[in-house]
């Protein structure tokens, strides 16, 4: 069955649901800062809080995630969810952490990176891909440097995973750190949406069972690295080069597994907008966004929470205790 009878595409719609996925990540990490920035101004806050601050940071992660990360990938091209999800962190970002809350202060070359982002995601809907119907995931896996380039991720993402296990901080520099893990996560990100997009194009049930089991084991690894980031690289440095190279291998699987040369509306606009990414994201490398990597009130809190709310016996019987930087 082809994938226009299950659902028919839409751009507008893979938009939206890219950019929920966006706005929700940053909601999520509001709850946790507001109640943060209140304690540390001596507000006496509810025992409580915390944890209902935490459920419903979870809460809003998993629901952005499944918007983005598996429903937009439903209604359009893999490669444009990554820059309009991004995107879509740095304007939330900017509004909810630096207008509405008022918690975090942006200068002025912070504001024009986030500008010029957001304008490139603006463009890319003009001249990126559109809507392809009829795809079926066996025939663009025959493809052969299209299978090559889906097991080069694979293998990309598990000897980055192994590197990452053996305590990274530990045995390398923070450059080789920083290039271990933004292959980690550039890898795990794209197989994960590559996958979400493959399950309704006419899988065979062995292919299906194994998107299932890389889309499981591709967001433990980027959620992982997530962790490992958060004490290890200077989040400064690492978060923009991070968004620059998701959304450059997300275009190149576009290109190679996808087909997208085929529905480019112009091809010298779509490298240009890729550059204006790339330049906004350069902007913003002395900024500390307000994101899942944020060591403060990212993945790492959520970790440091949820080591505080266990009770003593079992932090004993599995030694946890908070990282540093938490």
């Amino acid at each position: 069955m082809a994938s226009h009878e299950l659902i028919t595409q839409s751009l507008p719609l893979c938009y939206i649901l890219s950019a929920i996925g966006g706005i929700l990540e940053v909601g999520s990490m509001a709850v946790l800062a507001v109640p943060d920035a209140r304690e540390k101004e001596g507000v006496k806050l509810p025992r409580w809080l915390p944890k209902v601050a935490l459920a419903s940071n979870v809460i809003m992660q998993l629901v952005g995630g499944i918007s983005s990360n598996l429903f937009a990938t439903w209604f359009g091209p893999v490669s444009v969810v990554a820059p309009i999800y991004f995107s879509a962190t740095l304007v939330s970002n900017l509004i909810i952490f630096g207008i509405i809350l008022g918690l975090e202060f942006f200068d002025r070359i912070m504001c024009v990176g986030t500008y010029v982002i957001a304008i490139g995601t603006i463009l890319l809907q003009v001249v990126g891909p559109g809507i392809q119907d009829d795809q079926d995931i066996g025939d663009l896996l025959m493809v052969p440097y299209a299978s090559l380039w889906f097991l080069l991720l694979l293998v990309g993402m598990a000897i980055s995973t192994i590197f990452v296990a053996r305590s990274v901080s530990e045995r390398y520099g923070e450059n080789k750190q920083v290039l271990i893990l933004l292959v980690a996560r550039s890898t795990s990100y794209t197989l994960n949406l590559t996958v979400s997009r493959a399950f309704l194009l006419n899988p065979t049930h062995f292919m299906l069972v194994a998107f299932v089991v890389i889309k499981v084991v591709s967001g433990a690894v980027y959620t992982y690295a997530i962790v490992v980031q958060s004490t290890t690289v200077t989040q400064s440095k690492f978060v923009p080069l991070n968004a620059t190279s998701v959304i450059l291998v997300n275009a190149i699987t576009g290109v190679i597994i996808w087909q997208d040369w085929r529905v480019i509306t112009s091809w010298t606009g779509y490298i240009c907008v890729f550059l204006l990414l790339a330049l906004g994201c350069d902007l913003l490398l002395s900024a500390n966004l307000l994101i899942s990597e944020n060591p403060d009130y990212g993945t790492l809190k959520q970790t440091s929470i949820l080591i505080e709310s266990t009770p003593e016996p079992i932090k004993r019987m599995f030694k946890l205790e908070r990282s540093r930087g938490s």
